[in-house]
């Protein structure tokens, strides 16, 4: 955890340079950046630099809808399915529901990787786990 004024200076000046070269060897490349927490303060200018996926997109700190609705043109979302609150503590009807919610409000045009948010701990239930892979299979489109 930095400042961002220490993010512009050491991180995302090299980061354009990486970017930068990998779309001069191939232009269609998708960029994808992988940052916990809530970086709303940087996305204008992580889509500046190239970043095309942003990973992991954690409900629990990040507003969803936000980044969508200001954003969603430029980027491919990943993530979205808590792994702090629902996949953990919530009941396979709740897990679901988030899956549908997330494709309804999220994906209809398609840049949607639905997913948890990180990996899954040992105390997310089984069921739960079933209940995310057969509401993608129910709710999700598959091309």
């Amino acid at each position: 955890m930095f400042s961002i004024a220490h993010w512009r200076e050491f991180i995302k000046v090299k980061w354009a340079e990486v970017y930068l070269a990998a779309k001069s060897i191939k232009p269609d490349i998708q960029i994808w950046y992988h940052s916990d927490g809530n970086i709303i303060e940087i996305i204008p200018e992580l889509i500046e630099i190239g970043v095309t996926i942003l990973n992991p997109l954690q409900p629990e700190c990040i507003d969803l809808l936000k980044v969508k609705r200001t954003w969603g043109r430029y980027l491919v979302l990943d993530g979205t399915i808590g792994t702090q609150t629902t996949m953990p503590f919530g009941t396979p009807e709740d897990v679901r529901g988030c899956v549908r919610k997330r494709i309804e409000e999220l994906g209809q045009d398609g840049a949607l990787i639905l997913s948890p948010t990180h990996v899954l701990e040992p105390e997310v239930p089984i069921a739960n786990i079933n209940a995310f892979i057969d509401a993608c299979r129910e709710y999700g489109v598959f091309v």
